[in-house]
């Protein structure tokens, strides 16, 4: 009888131990989820970042490139003809 009750006394000790831990473990298993998600967030906002500043570096050289030709066209090496079609290629 009494190994009954030791036995019974271990099976409510072990229900009340898995309840009190299940919010801390189920806290921290949020946590890691939000860290993920937020790493996600960091990276995408990075990648956007970059493909922004990949952006203006070739609107940049698109522009000195255009300049250039401007440079090139004043001084009367290339025709109003060359200059449309060199910038036109530029643009597309």
């Amino acid at each position: 009888m009494m190994t009954y009750l030791v036995i019974g006394l271990c099976i409510i000790l072990l229900i009340v131990v898995i309840y009190i831990s299940a919010k801390p473990i189920s806290m921290g298993i949020e946590a890691r989820r939000n860290i993920n998600h937020s790493s996600n967030k960091e990276e995408e906002h990075s990648q956007d970042l970059n493909d922004y500043d990949q952006y203006n570096k070739e609107a940049s050289s698109i522009s000195n490139e255009i300049l250039k030709l401007n440079d090139l066209k004043q001084k009367g090496l290339l025709t109003q003809e060359e200059y449309e079609k060199a910038k036109e290629k530029l643009l597309s």
